[in-house]
């Protein structure tokens, strides 16, 4: 058992540090600079925790927070953003940003798919059918973005579980790590797909920001752990409801505030500000609208009812006012 809790805690790690050394190891090969090689000294801070967990925490995680995704995130999204922004460069002094001409466009993007299908075909050796598929086929930038995602709900599966997490509170934690991950992934290439923002820099740092500040809620364990009112027997009455909704409070927090809030915001800045109006952006756009609606409106009776369950006490009387059986049974006898 000792020894499944250590490679449970071990192998997740490992696998987060390879990733991170093959987002390294592209970078270096599209800038051309051994220099970014440094980019793995951040793999030491995944290192120096997973030996504090291991002979601390004796391989388990953390309650309500989970260093080991953390610090994946350190790692993987400084050469993703160096990825992203080669490709940004290149649009730029390229013709699909210099031209406005839809049908050059199209003909380009005809080109770019057809011509490695054609080369796979005629291709008989095997090595350098694998070796087409990765430079020319293969979209690295979207691939490690994809890869992240499918790494972070399966590490957190792999992962001991913290302290005061149930099994259903973790299937239920990675369910919802599937919707945030697709929600995030498909803001990022859904959003940055269009010519009128991938072609301006200013906005696609903006996407990466709020990509950036998305991603950090994957650490957080805090929607799953929802006390009782028995958990805390010599709290007052709100403290109580306020632990006993904890859960539902930190959802909604992280999707106000994290997720929801700020693409919905950035969404309308597209609509209004820059003009971009287009079929799926106008539905996400009411997606994210009638998520923030759904959350303040669960906040709102989340509300009531605490303010129900408040009035409720103070109507109740004192415990000490109420007599007792054998107190009316001995004035019965007198």
């Amino acid at each position: 058992m000792v020894l499944t809790v250590y490679l449970s805690a071990v192998v997740p790690r490992l696998i987060f540090v390879l990733h991170t050394v093959l987002a390294v190891w592209r970078v270096t090969l599209v800038k051309n600079d051994p220099i970014y090689w440094l980019l793995l000294l951040l793999i030491l801070l995944t290192l120096v925790e997973m030996t504090v967990t291991l002979t601390i925490q004796k391989g388990k995680d953390y309650s309500g927070f989970s260093p080991a995704l953390f610090f994946y995130l350190i790692n993987i999204i400084p050469p993703v953003w160096m990825l992203e922004l080669y490709q940004l460069d290149k649009r730029i002094h390229s013709e699909e940003c210099r031209s406005m001409n839809s049908s050059m466009k199209c003909t380009h993007f005809v080109q770019s798919t057809e011509a490695p299908t054609i080369r796979l075909r005629n291709s008989s050796n095997t090595i350098n059918v694998v070796i087409d598929f990765l430079n020319s086929t293969l979209d690295w930038t979207l691939g490690f973005h994809q890869t992240l995602m499918i790494l972070l709900i399966v590490g957190k599966w792999i992962l001991p579980m913290g302290a005061g997490v149930r099994r259903d509170q973790l299937s239920q934690l990675l369910l919802t790590f599937v919707g945030i991950a697709a929600d995030i992934l498909e803001f990022k290439s859904e959003t940055l797909s269009e010519k009128g923002v991938r072609c301006h820099p200013e906005l696609v740092y903006a996407i990466l920001a709020l990509w950036t500040w998305s991603m950090l809620q994957f650490p957080l364990d805090l929607t799953v752990l929802q006390k009782t009112e028995e958990s805390h027997p010599h709290e007052d009455k709100p403290t109580k409801n306020v632990h006993k909704h904890s859960a539902d409070l930190w959802n909604i927090t992280i999707s106000i505030f994290i997720q929801d809030g700020p693409f919905f915001i950035f969404r309308l800045f597209l609509i209004f500000h820059k003009g971009i109006v287009h079929q799926m952006l106008l539905f996400f756009t009411i997606k994210n609208a009638l998520v923030l609606t759904l959350q303040i409106y669960r906040l709102a009776l989340i509300y009531l009812e605490m303010r129900q369950s408040n009035g409720r006490q103070q109507l109740a009387p004192p415990e000490d006012t109420v007599p007792t059986c054998n107190t009316e049974m001995g004035d019965i006898a007198e």
